[in-house]
């Protein structure tokens, strides 16, 4: 588009509905450049990236995500959305011309090998956030200055009514993330969703270089209408309840367990052991994970997570001391089975003791929800098969 005339030129923002896979839950933001006179429409998409990239899965791991921006035909890329039957909306945006050009330019400048590659962060520099700071420029700061007012949400709000569709997902997610994204936000930080960033340009107004007051938004329309469209609540849903359950039958069966080891047999211990090493692996791998993630990795949201008195590497210890008990009918590995599900017990209590001081504010309740009663269950399994441990 260098040739092209200020007067010319159509700038529209592009918000499209979630999805699956899980990178587009959130959904996606885009511009739209139109040439009238030269019949050219062109789509800058910020959310470009490749599994096939080098070291992807390393670099993901560690929190360094590179995308880039790339610009393609519009009619196609529009196309390829609706294909995925995902929602599109469309605003046209009301700039002055020689800001219409001002912004096609800089995306053509961004979009040059040079300039292209950027590091990912899901809350602070993304497809919508970078879309975002481009129409703020266009309009001289006004959409900063307008969004600097408290958020509804915080950041783990937001995040949870997009994923609270999948329990699963849902509480692990919840579960890795600290209290970095429970803090308060402006509605400038809310943009980090393109539905937020499409709400707050429909709502502005501003004044052009002419000192004239008018609205961001010239036209609206629903380009296209997914039919499976996932129905996002504008509350924040309730997951712990999901979470307590599982974390309650989970306990019950240690319970029973450690009281049938308490009666003695081989086979009671073997259960016992067993059970041990299953729920090592499911609370201990995401425990390690999060030690890892939140100790030698650049993701910024694990640091300093609370979460980590509820499951560590320590929990993962349970593995190889269960599956000792298991098969052992010596008292050492059934003892050392005992002492760690206690002393896992003892580091949940301690948190609980910490958590009535304002500096352990993280809003972790499903992870409290499902990891409390399965610590507290094992460690009055352990209690109860104390004194049968080399029996």
């Amino acid at each position: 588009m260098g040739t092209s005339r200020a007067e010319d030129l159509v700038v529209k923002l592009v918000t499209i509905g979630p999805a699956d896979p899980i990178y587009t839950w959130w959904g996606h933001s885009a511009l739209i450049v139109e040439d009238i006179r030269f019949n050219i429409s062109r789509f800058y998409n910020y959310g470009l990236f490749s599994f096939d990239q080098e070291n992807f899965f390393l670099n993901f791991a560690m929190g360094r995500l590179w995308f880039q921006v790339g610009a393609s035909d519009a009619e196609r890329e529009l196309a390829y959305y609706r294909y995925l039957d995902r929602t599109i909306h469309i605003q046209t945006l009301n700039l002055l011309p020689h800001k219409r050009l001002e912004m096609a330019q800089f995306l053509e400048n961004n979009i040059l090998p040079q300039n292209r590659t950027y590091l990912y962060d899901h809350y602070d520099d993304n497809c919508a956030t970078r879309v975002r700071d481009i129409i703020d420029a266009a309009v001289d700061g006004q959409l900063s200055n307008a969004a600097a007012a408290p958020g509804r949400m915080t950041l783990r709000e937001h995040t949870h009514r997009f994923t609270a569709h999948s329990l699963l997902m849902d509480w692990l997610l919840m579960f890795l993330m600290s209290d970095v994204i429970d803090q308060p936000v402006t509605r400038w930080q809310e943009m980090f969703l393109p539905g937020e960033l499409e709400k707050n340009v429909a709502a502005l107004r501003y004044r052009d270089d002419r000192g004239v007051e008018k609205d961001l938004v010239r036209e609206s329309d629903v380009y296209y209408q997914g039919r499976e469209q996932r129905i996002i609540s504008e509350d924040v849903p309730g997951n712990w309840p999901w979470a307590l359950f599982p974390g309650l039958v989970l306990a019950a069966a240690a319970i029973l367990l450690g009281y049938r080891a308490r009666l003695g047999g081989k086979r009671a211990w073997t259960l016992y052991g067993i059970y041990s090493s299953v729920l090592g692996i499911a609370l201990g791998f995401p425990g390690t994970a999060l030690f890892f993630m939140s100790t030698f990795t650049d993701h910024t949201v694990t640091y300093g997570n609370e979460n980590l008195f509820l499951a560590n590497p320590l929990t993962l210890l349970a593995v190889p001391i269960g599956l000792i008990a298991a098969v052992s009918t010596g008292k050492r590995g059934r003892r050392l089975l005992q002492v760690l599900w206690l002393a896992l017990a003892g580091l949940a209590a301690l948190y609980l003791l910490l958590k009535l001081f304002p500096a352990f504010d993280q809003r972790n309740g499903s992870a409290l929800a499902l990891v409390l009663p399965v610590v507290f269950g094992f460690a009055a399994a352990a209690g109860l098969s104390w004194k049968r441990a080399g029996a």
